[in-house]
Formats: structure tokens, C-alpha cells, sequence
């Protein structure tokens, strides 16, 4: 009867608590079986607007499976280039350390090598100060430009930076930088 009272005891409620755990976790499976390629096909599509925002002129893209530009390993660099299939130009998505972690810009650039459009999609800085760099009417200033100065916005005679978010500022500059260095790297677009 001892070994009744054990079994009771110790292993009924860790069967239990396994066949729990097999349960959730096919469950969980299942879900994301189910919703990762939905997920996949918006970010997609969101990526997909943000180029055509960027670079109005492009019919559709196609990643570009050359070589990407590291400025600095894990701190700034190209993460992906995407070439428009018209040759109206390229859009760079690119990493760079900032305040809050890694910011995550996108920037157009046409087949005459100027800037068409900035946008940051994602970053971990500041809210209010920190973002400042970040606004359409600051990101319109790198519109037009086909090189930057300096690796730096303070350093940079062509651009303004924000006092006070530099560190934020510096981060969307070099983003920019290193979009140029992809597309002059990449020979332009054919």
C-alpha cells in the first residue's frame, strides 16, 4: 500500500504536469505554424510601402545579393539592400548603435545617387529629445545629398544635428553614411 501512496504522491502529479507540457507546447506549435507566415507576409509588405515611400519612382525590388557594408561590426552597418527592377535606384535598410540600442533606418537612394527619402522604423531612444533626429522635417535634410562629410552630424557642414541628441543624431548620420558607401560599393544601379 506505501507504494500506492507514492505513486499517488510523486509521480501522478508529474506525469501530469507532463503531459501538460506536451499539450501547451503543440498547441504553441500549431499557433505559430499557423501565424508566423502571416506575420512574415505583413512585415513584407510593411518593408515593401517603406521602400516605395522611399523611393516613389520604383515599380517593385529585388534584394540585392551582393556583399553589404559593415562600417563598424555589430554597431553600424547595411542589413539589407533592395535595387528597384526599374534601375530608378536602391533602398538600404541600415543598423546603427544609438542611444537606446540599435536604430533601424531606411534610406532611398536614386540611380543619379541622391538621396530620395529617410525613414527610421524602429529604435529604443528616448522619447522626446531623443527622437528629434528622427522627425520627417530633420530626416529631409539628407534629401537631395549624394555624400556626407563626415561620419558625424556635428562634424557635417551639409546637415543640422540636435543639440542635446547627439548621440541619436550621430546614429541617423552615420545610417545615412553607410547607405551611401552600399550604393556607391554596389557601383550604383544598372
Amino acid at each position: 500500500m506505501k507504494n500506492n501512496n507514492t505513486f499517488k504522491e510523486y509521480v501522478a502529479p508529474i506525469l501530469v504536469l507532463v503531459v501538460i507540457c506536451l499539450v501547451v507546447t503543440a498547441a504553441l506549435a500549431a499557433v505559430y505554424g499557423v501565424a508566423n507566415p502571416i506575420i512574415q507576409e505583413n512585415d513584407k509588405k510593411t518593408a515593401d510601402a517603406n521602400r516605395t515611400e522611399l523611393l516613389a519612382e520604383a515599380d517593385s525590388f529585388t534584394a540585392y545579393d551582393g556583399e553589404l557594408y559593415v562600417a563598424e561590426p555589430d554597431k553600424v552597418y547595411v542589413s539589407e539592400c533592395y535595387v528597384a527592377d526599374n534601375g530608378a535606384g536602391a533602398v538600404m535598410t541600415v543598423q546603427s548603435s544609438s542611444f537606446g540600442g540599435l536604430l533601424t533606418e531606411m534610406v532611398g537612394i536614386n540611380s543619379n545617387g541622391e538621396i530620395t527619402g529617410v525613414k527610421v522604423t524602429a529604435h529604443g531612444d528616448t522619447p522626446g529629445l531623443g527622437t528629434k533626429a528622427q522627425t520627417p522635417e530633420h530626416l529631409a535634410q539628407y534629401e537631395g545629398l549624394t555624400s556626407l562629410d563626415s561620419t558625424t552630424a556635428k562634424d557635417d557642414t551639409q546637415v543640422d544635428y540636435i543639440s542635446g541628441a547627439t548621440i541619436s543624431s550621430n546614429a541617423v548620420h552615420y545610417g545615412v553614411y553607410c547607405a551611401l558607401q552600399q550604393f556607391q560599393q554596389m557601383g550604383g544601379v544598372q
